[in-house]
């Protein structure tokens, strides 16, 4: 009995010296969340460096000829990586380049077994939105314009179409430790080829398109980004 009433006594003056004690102070500067939203020392707090890895389906018209060319008739999809580097104003604006790289899936079909070879390329520029919270999470809104090369090559002639187009984006990212951010994002492009270029054994040259059609590029998939979190997120 005299054990177990130390025991206790010992307990509660525990107790007592942690009630007292600074550290769980009810202190606004001791916020439990204060250590993730502190400076990152390990990584520049002026910048952000992304990889997004995505699929994006086609669609609409890439130029107005007859017959129509409908842009789902030569592409299926693209797998695509997405490099970005980001300069970040403030807490919340993030400005800079971007290039996507992509794994081509055509539907356009050089013979009976084989399909056509086809080709995308991707960049621009782009200006970002964040919303931070103290439970890790940012979501973002962003928009971007771009400039994209695609081609495609049939038995007896290659066609590249190159334009201009401008991209919304929308996604949310999740610390995961320190400066590490994982999350997904869904994007809608839509552009206007404005050039074509065509070579081969019978034709060569390159001109702009006259009559130009909207295409759309739909795209979702995830992202990881290396950012420091800052003090002036926490809102």
């Amino acid at each position: 009995m005299q054990t177990r009433s130390r025991l206790v006594a010992s307990t509660l003056v525990s107790l007592a010296v942690l009630s007292a004690s600074p550290a769980f102070a009810e202190d606004p500067a001791e916020d439990p969340a204060a250590e993730f939203w502190a400076p990152e020392r390990s990584f520049p707090r002026w910048i952000g460096l992304s990889v997004r890895g995505g699929y994006l389906m086609p669609g609409g018209r890439m130029d107005a000829s007859e017959p129509p060319i409908y842009l789902y008739e030569v592409y299926k999809g693209l797998f695509s990586a997405i490099l970005e580097p980001t300069l970040r104003l403030g807490s919340h604006v993030e400005l800079g380049p971007w290039i996507q790289l992509s794994y081509v899936q055509m539907r356009l079909q050089c013979s009976a077994t084989e399909e056509c070879p086809g080709d995308n390329l991707r960049y621009g520029f782009q200006a970002n939105y964040h919303w931070h919270t103290a439970n890790r999470y940012s979501p973002w809104v962003g928009l971007s314009v771009g400039y994209e090369k695609t081609s495609f090559a049939l038995p007896d002639v290659e066609a590249t179409y190159s334009g201009l187009d401008l991209t919304l984006q929308a996604g949310f990212d999740r610390n995961l430790i320190g400066p590490f951010w994982a999350g997904l994002f869904l994007s809608g492009t839509a552009g206007r080829y404005g050039t074509l270029k065509l070579e081969g054994p019978s034709v060569s040259g390159e001109g702009s398109i006259r009559e130009r059609t909207v295409h759309v590029w739909i795209g979702f998939g995830f992202r990881l980004r290396v950012a420091a979190p800052l003090v002036g997120d926490k809102r």
